[in-house]
């Protein structure tokens, strides 16, 4: 758990702001960039994202005592760092040698995956750290991480509260934790296949060409093509190849429709959206957690998975704890508290015109205020 300090964008720094953990911009183990305890100023606003860094942890009053939860240990985080980074570079050798994933690349995947198991069993559902993987050096690197741990959250829940079907079509509730694996790993890989796309169409900031768009949706083959050597589970396999297909069949590459697409790749879709949705790029700026619950929300039963949606509701939160969020007289606030029953409820804790701090919960739709007891 941290305590005492909070999350905000890092285009939202603001003069005189204390900085509550280092920011790393290398691999860890490496010298910060910045050093908890400095006062920053708001030029950090533009030099951090231009270095990567998204997020910043600060502390100050606003942010006493509220606790969040991570959903990866220091030395997870570490682990995974090294383990994908070799990856993606194992993946861009193998594109120039016309060769698949050495196995033992994809192996030692594998055992990231199962780490990463580990240590999600053991976290809360809601107050979670989502947006807090600024070590990692591209876009690639960041999304595959965060899309495996939303990833596997959203199944953790599904499978201890629902169970899952196995090919006899029986609901059980054993060896979740090897189903978490198979899922975890193909999460991590889901996008090697976009390391064959051209960059210059990959992050283009304008809307693809069809012919751009025919490229871009070769990336899952590419994947699949990748990974060929490696002897994965045919579960693992199906997130790199169908995790753009979307229930009413106007996915890609192959347009599947309804429960022709299987859980995996179903999960992972709701997974990926998100992520994709509230992350910085190079083209455009990050939206709001709130917004990204929007968007999957108005796609559930078209686009995704009604189920998924269920659950993803209840592990990510439109206002996470520790974020800042506008209120609706205008203030600033800071989300202390979240109620899964009544997302789009935070408990909010602000300044007061006399420089004290309230806190009450708000109804973010309407604008409604209640006293905290």
């Amino acid at each position: 758990m941290i305590r005492a300090v909070r999350l905000i964008p890092a285009r939202k720094i603001r003069d005189g702001v204390e900085l509550a953990r280092d920011v790393i911009a290398g691999p860890p183990g490496t010298a910060p960039l910045l050093r908890a305890g400095v006062k920053l100023s708001d030029r950090y606003a533009e030099l951090l994202p231009k270095a990567g860094i998204g997020s910043v942890w600060i502390a100050d009053d606003l942010g006493e005592a509220i606790e969040i939860a991570e959903p990866l240990s220091p030395e997870t985080r570490a682990k995974v760092f090294k383990t994908t980074g070799d990856a993606i570079s194992a993946a861009r050798n193998a594109l120039r040698t016309g060769t698949g994933m050495p196995p033992k690349v994809v192996s030692s995947l594998d055992v990231v995956a199962n780490a990463m198991v580990d240590d999600l069993l053991d976290c809360p559902d809601a107050a979670l750290v989502l947006d807090d993987l600024s070590v990692f050096d591209d876009y690639t690197h960041r999304h595959s991480v965060q899309v495996t741990v939303l990833g596997m959250l959203i199944a953790r829940r599904t499978w201890t509260t629902e169970g899952w079907l196995d090919y006899r079509g029986r609901r059980r509730f054993d060896r979740v934790d090897e189903r978490l694996r198979k899922l975890g790993l193909g999460l991590l890989v889901h996008d090697v296949g976009k390391l064959a796309v051209p960059p210059e169409i990959l992050n283009k900031p304008a809307r693809l060409t069809d012919a751009e768009m025919e490229i871009m949706k070769g990336h899952a083959y590419a994947g699949v093509e990748l990974l060929r050597t490696a002897d994965l589970s045919p579960l693992t396999i199906s997130i790199v190849r169908d995790h753009h297909e979307r229930l009413d069949g106007s996915g890609y590459p192959e347009g599947l429709f309804g429960r022709e697409i299987q859980e995996f790749p179903r999960i992972a879709a709701v997974a990926d959206v998100y992520d994709a949705v509230t992350s910085e790029r190079v083209y455009k700026v990050a939206e709001a957690p709130h917004v990204g619950v929007r968007v999957i929300r108005d796609g559930a039963g078209h686009q995704f998975c009604p189920g998924v949606v269920q659950h993803f509701r209840a592990v990510v939160m439109p206002y996470p704890i520790g974020h800042e969020i506008a209120l609706p007289d205008g203030r600033i606030g800071v989300v202390s508290a979240v109620d899964t029953a009544f997302p789009d409820v935070p408990t909010v804790r602000a300044t007061t015109p006399d420089g004290g701090i309230e806190e009450f919960s708000v109804d973010m739709a309407t604008g409604a205020e209640r006293a905290v007891a």
